[in-house]
């Protein structure tokens, strides 16, 4: 678990938030009216119906995880190849990184396969996509001096070659694995407009699933922080324990030892307000049914169906959106990248002052231990932000 820093450190790192906002471009979202944004980005054809693969892959060398087939249900050695290679020469503007740590994301599952999705989907025998902090060892960029830190997209591998335009400062002051979990658009981001999705009142009822992990810690407490109630899910003791007294929410249920229709009514006597969804599933379905008229749901994920063999998610209690006159809004964090500086100044205040924990899982590790890593996501196994530590600082 990472603690606060001192104060001081407070103008040095929004100004480097700043800094790293300019290496970001997104079109502002929902757009106004209509989608617009280049399908080769959010993943899909025109119609919607197929993904698009990625042009070309992340480039980088030593030790790297190509994808070698699409997973069926559980991610499996075999779906991936372990291959050391030469680095490639830099090209003009470009950089050699050093990772230091792979973050280790649900939406890792996503990638890999061919489903229809918010990005194009990782070529067969490409670097497995993932965001990464290393270290500049080469560099033919003006911008980018030898031994700076930084963060990109950097795939599961040693090395990365990465384009000066598509890495961006870490924040100062912050144990680098911060800058992976909280500080992390994936994470952080996800949280915070998700959270916003679900219009937070002081005194309503919020429930949040997969509360334990990166991005549901974070958005419980930023709601309440918010003045809400909330109420988080988890499915091990350890991590109730952990929300109940580290996190202090105001109610936390085990979903593996008491029936989630139970907790609810013991949780939450006046009904839920709000629902911030990581899971999907059996789980929405009875939140629907629990959900107070007007309440607002942020769909973040389905991780209880990521390994499922089929794409296709149904959900039953569809009815009850409209009996209950509910809110519910998918979101992706890419599309509010504009944010950004406003979504950092506020969990870094919140850190600062000691009202923002986070609990990361770092796997010390190689490269050829990915797969084995990367499925403790979907097995519960990893407790908070999950990330792989694959070199010194």
């Amino acid at each position: 678990m990472s603690d606060a820093p001192a104060v001081p450190f407070y103008v040095k790192a929004m100004a480097a938030v700043g800094r790293m906002a300019k290496h970001v471009t997104a079109e502002p979202w929902p757009a106004p009216k209509r989608d617009n944004r280049n399908p080769a980005m959010t993943g899909e054809q025109d119609d919607g119906s197929k993904a698009v693969v990625e042009a070309e892959g992340i480039k980088g060398g030593g030790q790297r995880a190509l994808l070698a087939s699409r997973p069926t249900g559980e991610i499996k050695d075999s779906d991936f190849k372990i291959v050391e290679e030469e680095c490639p020469e830099l090209g003009p503007g470009e950089v050699l990184i050093k990772n230091i740590y792979i973050s280790l994301d649900p939406t890792h599952r996503l990638w890999a396969s061919d489903q229809p999705q918010y990005m194009a989907c990782v070529g067969i025998n490409n670097c497995m996509r993932a965001s990464i902090v290393g270290k500049v060892m080469k560099s033919n960029s003006r911008k980018w001096k030898e031994g700076t830190i930084c963060g990109g997209m950097g795939g599961v591998q040693e090395y990365f070659v990465a384009k000066e335009a598509s890495i961006y400062p870490v924040i100062p002051g912050v144990p680098l694995p911060l800058n992976l979990s909280l500080f992390n658009v994936v994470i952080g981001l996800t949280a915070w407009v998700g959270v916003n999705i679900c219009e937070p009142k002081a005194g309503q009822t919020i429930v949040v699933s997969g509360a334990a992990g990166a991005v549901g810690s974070v958005a419980a407490q930023l709601a309440k922080a918010r003045g809400m109630k909330v109420v988080g899910l988890a499915g091990s003791e350890s991590k109730c324990t952990w929300l109940k007294d580290e996190l202090k929410l105001d109610g936390v249920i085990n979903y593996k030892t008491e029936e989630l229709d139970v907790g609810l009514a013991r949780c939450c006597p006046d009904g839920v307000d709000a629902y911030f969804d990581n899971v999907g599933g059996k789980t929405l379905e009875t939140m629907l049914t629990k959900m107070n008229r007007f309440g607002r749901i942020a769909y973040c994920g389905h991780i209880s169906g990521y390994n499922s063999e089929s794409a296709a998610v149904s959900v039953n209690q569809f009815q009850m959106i409209l009996m209950r006159r509910l809110k519910i809004q998918g979101f992706i964090c890419v599309d509010h990248m504009d944010e950004m500086v406003k979504c950092f100044a506020e969990l870094l205040d919140l850190y600062v002052r000691g009202k923002m924990k986070v609990q990361e899982d770092i796997q010390e590790t190689k490269v050829s231990n990915y797969v084995q890593c990367v499925n403790m996501l979907y097995t519960g196994k990893n407790s908070g932000k999950l990330m792989m530590k694959v070199s010194e600082e």
